[in-house]
């Protein structure tokens, strides 16, 4: 298929898929978001939408699938989203930091009392501000140190693979963090691998790459995916359904359940990063990692998740490399 053609095909699923929302009465506005909006879709894009609704509808699931693609759709209300519009009028830039960045660049589709277009001045102006720009790096930092503390209180419990878990959590919040210090729109997420490597060359900070790559366990690739993957695929895909029955289909269909699209490493960061916290924190698989006895039921699991041997040391030193790096950016 020609680059032409498929974007082309792209292009009218999705905007047959918008307007099918911009039909339904309780939707007062529909925007897209994301790559698409922007004009940088590659072949595998999903679609992000933003819709405009009074209040939140609660039988509208987050994750969604169409035609084989996923769709994720973010509610905004109306009555908080016109307060917020009023703050940033008077010159308080707040709401703009909390703003989903799939939204940053929208393109119009619906939009009959005129909220969104504001909504869209306001966010495509304000975005990369100085005052924007270091909310979202204070922010972060802030989570980034909260993920810490909790992962060296599991170290010193002797829960290693929680820590982990803790610690990749940090990581994603690093990497969020140096793409707005470069004053960049953080990455795709299943592109996090060859995106983050293309923003350390380009920077020179390659050795962010390889904190990264040490994190999340990333020298197994072929390994989890060829030997691991097909043993525990049935049960991974199930335990997605705890963020919704639809959630399954979407993990399936746009975050390549089959690793088709040559961005093994960066699908593989999605599945470490999300599978250990789905569910309650009584439920989630990080709550049962440092039992042994399950560990060992359940090796092929922890080999695709990268659950590696790691010491206290090791731990150590992820938690001081990434502080290290929090602190720089």
């Amino acid at each position: 298929m020609s680059d032409e053609s498929w974007r082309l095909d792209l292009q009218k699923w999705a905007m047959a898929y918008l307007h099918s929302l911009a039909e339904r009465p309780e939707i007062l506005g529909v925007v897209m978001g994301g790559s698409l909006a922007r004009g940088q879709e590659w072949l595998h894009s999903d679609l992000e939408v933003g819709i405009l609704v009074e209040q939140k509808l609660e039988s509208q699931a987050y994750f969604n699938v169409d035609s084989g693609r996923g769709v994720e759709i973010i509610q905004l209300m109306m009555p908080q989203l016109k307060e917020q519009l009023v703050q940033v009028r008077a010159g308080d830039l707040g709401p703009v930091a909390l703003w989903p960045i799939q939204l940053w660049q929208c393109r119009i589709i619906y939009d009959p009392s005129g909220v969104f277009s504001e909504f869209k001045d306001q966010f495509d102006t304000y975005l990369f501000s100085s005052e924007v720009l270091e909310k979202r790096k204070k922010d972060l930092r802030l989570g980034i140190t909260d993920r810490l503390t909790r992962a060296q209180q599991l170290i010193a419990a002797s829960k290693p693979k929680s820590a982990l878990v803790e610690l990749r959590q940090a990581m994603n919040s690093l990497i969020l963090l140096a793409y707005w210090s470069f004053e960049e729109l953080p990455r795709s997420q299943s592109r996090t691998d060859s995106r983050l490597l293309s923003l350390c060359q380009r920077h020179d900070v390659m050795p962010l790459y390889e904190l990264y790559q040490d994190v999340f366990a990333l020298a197994n690739v072929r390994q989890a995916i060829d030997e691991s993957w097909p043993q525990v695929k049935t049960e991974v895909l199930e335990l997605t359904r705890r963020w919704g029955d639809s959630a399954r289909e979407f993990f399936i269909h746009a975050v390549d359940s089959d690793f088709e699209w040559g961005e093994d490493a960066g699908i593989l960061t999605v599945y470490r990063l999300y599978i250990p916290i789905i569910g309650e924190a009584d439920q989630a698989l990080q709550s049962r990692l440092d039992d042994e006895a399950w560990a060992s039921e359940n090796k092929a699991l922890m080999n695709f998740l990268g659950f590696v041997p790691i010491s206290r040391e090791q731990l150590a030193q992820l938690v001081s490399r990434i502080e290290t790096f929090a602190s720089e950016f």
